[in-house]
Formats: structure tokens, C-alpha cells, sequence
């Protein structure tokens, strides 16, 4: 899941992964699997973020592992996501 006003450039963003609002990944950087980037965090050039951990600040740091609620919205979030836009498709 992307945020609002995430800025993506030239970047990999794997599965289960969640970009807060207006964060910055930018180029050759790697998002992995299962990693939290918090709100206007900021992935310099070329690093590689570990799946598993919540991400923040400016430049990026590990700050804690995933709690297990953080682990099951990864899993909820982009699902939920498609089912607002069917239902918004089949309003008419």
C-alpha cells in the first residue's frame, strides 16, 4: 500500500509492504517484503530496507520489529483497497 503524496522514484517495492503518506523512496533503493515506512520518511539512493521492521525518519532507520497487528494490515490493507474501488465501479 502507498500512502498519499509517496514519492517513488526509480525504486523496487515488494509485496506486503506499506509507503506512509508523503514518504520518499528514491533511486535503486529496495523496499523488501513486509517493511513499514512511516509518514514523510525519507530512502536515500541505493539502500535496502529489511523486510519485517517499521522504518522511519530522514534517512530511514530500523526502528522496531512489526508488531502482529502491524503484520496482519500488511496482509488486510491492499485487499481492502480493491474492494472500495468494486464497490465504488458497481455504484453506478
Amino acid at each position: 500500500t502507498v500512502g498519499h503524496q509517496a514519492i517513488l522514484h526509480g525504486c523496487t517495492v515488494e509485496d506486503r509492504c506499506l509507503i506512509g503518506m508523503a514518504a520518499t523512496v528514491m533511486d535503486g533503493a529496495i523496499i523488501r517484503s513486509g517493511a513499514i515506512l512511516g509518514a514523510g520518511s525519507l530512502v536515500p539512493p541505493g539502500h535496502d530496507l529489511e523486510g519485517g521492521f517499521l522504518w522511519v525518519g530522514s534517512p530511514a532507520r530500523r526502528v522496531r520489529p512489526l508488531r502482529d497487528q502491524e503484520e496482519a494490515f500488511l496482509d488486510y490493507s491492499a485487499g481492502h483497497y480493491v474492494e472500495l474501488k468494486n464497490r465504488h465501479m458497481t455504484a453506478g
